[in-house]
């Protein structure tokens, strides 16, 4: 890349510097774990570097957030006018890493998962576990099977590429086969990368990525690669969940530290925010116009966000970060809020409003008028505002890759003092394990932490209790709800057409010729035809199956979301936390409350919350086997609405029973957490009981061997 300056000596110095230090270590690191990961950093700043200097390196620019954050609206807005072009991954069995380059010609390049790859995900498959890595392996397998393809043809073929001409060909030919919601190869699909002939994408590159902690190992691989080489994320959180904290660990410690040198934060799914803060009002006196609530959004996210920054930056500053990764942060505290629907929404006319679009219409009109609506669309989908980011992030491409070269070395040198202080502070609680116990104490400590290992059961279960009367209580209001919504929906769009009509009449003709009078009253009866332009109104029945589609995924959604309002992860985890801290803090000075937390928080943090994905086909097919074209006689119109009703009651029986089965799963697996901690507990308390016994054997041996570690992490850091 000849444009960008940089001299390639200080990166060669680095990476000798690193490698040597590695070695250096290798002769008193007691495990060689910490060796391992070492060597990863050096492979990954290899890697790193070897890209940027490509001759044809492009701007590479990261979309990211959770599953249902809405990165595939938000880039079709951005990039495709609205229009569906990238499908929306509502599960993580469909969410697929799709990137988007230039090209002389369209090509669509599909990678399928290799065999061993797929026997990864079918071993999980096996596993009678809730937790996502396995429901996700188990939906895909059952995905894959149901589709009837022959997995090794595939495998083998390992890619595949087809030219394609419009968008609309791309959308319906392709993706939606290859990685939408239920097409035929979506489960065995890894990546996609979209070559497109469109000038915009000439100096860039865009990802598309998976949710963030995609359960399926070899794609989430592939996305952290990734984001070793991004330069600008765009990152989505939704407004009406905003940055929770695995969000924002991400934001703060990994992206920046990665190389990433720019951070675009998008409070996604703006309307659903609003709408939150809308309904407070319904029963109130003051009824707010949109752009008041807009302010009380916009105020509340602003204030979160840029409370989290300061707090990140001071802690950086504290522990004298280099300013450059401090600088990427300070741009979280000015987030940009967006609506893909709503913008979409500005862009039609009312009577091409989807049902999801007309509910949130319907709510949005009580507090504005036919008059401004329009406007209020706009504002609340606030593309314009990104579009100005992203060309401003395009037109700064050399500036912004300038500084990544600058930084490459700062950048790896921070990421290596991180690692290096994580291995010192868990080699010095080893040493003062070692030195303030011994045998004898730490068989009477080992009867002590299991009474108090059977106190946080005691603890966890009080706290399940609580969320179990809760979760009981929700679901009784979202049985309600589900069945008040499916009216919403059983009303079929009617739609206006014309068509011309011929009408043969009968009229009298005179045979008279005027110079004879006799033939004067002479005639005879002539028939003729009237054409006539015809208006009426049909429906369809592709109309009405997307009304089903529709209240399906907003109730999917509403179902989830009663889910992770009760729940409110970080907030359970907290509680879980504070039992366990509380019963695992004996004041004493051989163990510490950060020993138990590290061994607690792997544990909480494979709570995982529900997925729902309802199959509708059934009742799909029902509606498209009974009526085609336009249905326009009214006996017609009345059986595809009541066919509509009927099987929105059907789904809202399956509905309201998966979520009946959903909770009461949720609420045995509590039970079965809380058993499973306690095992997971005592499993790695007596590893690491049974592990110091061994030691206190040789205790001297080891005191000296882990003092000459931790003196050796001290002075390779300092060399950095």
């Amino acid at each position: 890349m000849n444009r960008i300056q940089m001299d390639e000596a200080p990166l060669r110095n680095f990476i000798e510097r690193t490698e040597a230090i590695t070695q250096r270590l290798s002769e008193k690191a007691p495990q060689t774990r910490d060796l391992d990961e070492l060597r990863a950093l050096t492979g990954a700043f290899k890697k790193q570097t070897e890209d940027f200097f490509r001759e044809d390196r492009k701007l590479n620019i990261g979309v990211m957030g959770e599953v249902k954050a809405g990165k595939s609206s938000f880039l079709n807005a951005l990039l495709f006018d609205g229009k569906d072009v990238l499908p929306k991954a509502s599960t993580p069995k469909t969410a697929v890493l799709t990137k988007m380059e230039y090209a002389e010609k369209n090509v669509i390049e599909v990678e399928y998962y290799s065999a061993d790859e797929w026997r990864a995900i079918e071993n999980n498959a096996k596993i009678d576990s809730d937790d996502a890595i396995y429901t996700s392996a188990r939906e895909q397998v059952d995905m894959a099977r149901s589709s009837r393809l022959n997995l090794r043809a595939y495998q083998e073929k390992k890619i595949e590429r087809f030219p394609f001409d419009s968008s609309e060909e791309l959308r319906n030919e392709f993706l939606n086969n290859y990685v939408g919601e239920n097409g035929k190869y979506t489960p065995i699909v890894k990546s996609v990368r979209l070559y497109l002939h469109d000038e915009r994408f000439q100096e860039i590159s865009i990802v598309d990525t998976p949710g963030l902690n995609d359960p399926v190992q070899s794609r989430a691989l592939r996305t952290r690669e990734f984001m070793e080489l991004c330069d600008v994320v765009f990152f989505l959180s939704p407004s009406s969940q905003f940055l929770d904290q695995t969000e924002w660990t991400l934001l703060s410690t990994q992206l920046p530290q990665k190389g990433v040198k720019r951070l675009v934060l998008i409070a996604s799914q703006y309307d659903s925010g609003l709408e939150d803060v809308l309904r407070d009002y319904t029963d109130k006196t003051h009824t707010p116009y949109i752009d008041e609530a807009c302010d009380m959004v916009r105020k509340n996210l602003k204030k979160y966000a840029r409370k989290n920054m300061k707090r990140c930056v001071q802690d950086m500053e504290s522990r004298g970060v280099d300013s450059a990764l401090i600088d990427v942060i300070r741009g979280c505290g000015e987030p940009v809020f967006v609506s893909a629907m709503a913008c979409n929404m500005a862009r039609k006319r009312k009577e091409e409003y989807s049902p999801e679009e007309t509910r949130l219409f319907n709510s949005l009109l009580r507090f504005s008028d036919d008059a401004r609506i329009q406007e209020d669309l706009r504002r609340i989908g606030n593309m314009e505002q990104v579009k100005r980011i992203f060309d401003e992030v395009v037109n700064e491409k050399e500036t912004t890759l300038q500084k990544k070269a600058d930084g490459f070395v700062p950048t790896a040198r921070e990421r290596w003092k991180g690692r290096l202080e994580k291995f010192r502070e868990r080699t010095e609680n080893h040493i003062q394990l070692l030195e303030h116990g011994d045998k004898e104490k730490l068989l009477a400590r080992r009867k002590a932490v299991e009474n108090q290992i059977l106190n946080v059961q005691a603890g966890l279960a009080e706290v399940f209790g609580e969320l179990k009367t809760a979760l009981e209580m929700q679901k009784a209001e979202a049985v309600r709800s589900l069945r008040r919504v499916s009216a919403d929906y059983a009303n079929v769009q009617s739609r206006a057409g014309t068509k011309i009509e011929s009408v043969t009449k009968t009229r009298k003709v005179w045979d008279g010729k005027w110079y004879l009078p006799w033939t004067w009253f002479d005639s005879h009866m002539e028939d003729y035809t009237e054409n006539h332009t015809v208006r009426y109104n049909y429906c369809l029945a592709s109309d009405a199956m997307e009304n089903l589609r529709q209240y399906t995924q907003e109730s999917e959604n509403q179902i989830e979301k009663v889910f992770s309002d009760e729940l409110e992860l970080n907030g359970l985890r907290r509680k879980m936390l504070t039992v366990i801290i509380h019963n695992f803090d004996p004041g004493d000075e051989s163990y510490n409350a950060a020993f138990y937390r590290l061994t607690v928080e792997d544990t909480v943090n494979s709570i995982k919350l529900p997925v729902i994905n309802m199959d509708i086909s059934g009742a799909l097919d029902g509606i498209a086997g009974k009526f085609s074209g336009e249905i326009t006689s009214s006996e017609e119109k009345t059986e595809l609405a009541s066919a509509l009703t009927h099987a929105l009651a059907g789904v809202c029986n399956a509905l309201v029973e998966r979520m009946t089965t959903e909770v009461k799963q949720f609420q045995a697996s509590l039970d079965e957490l809380a058993r499973n901690m306690r095992d997971s507990l005592l499993k790695n308390f007596y590893a690491e009981f049974d592990a110091l016994q061994s030691e206190y054997g040789r205790k001297e041996e080891e005191l000296a061997n882990y003092k000459a570690y931790l003196s050796a992490l001290g002075e390779e850091a300092a060399r950095l």
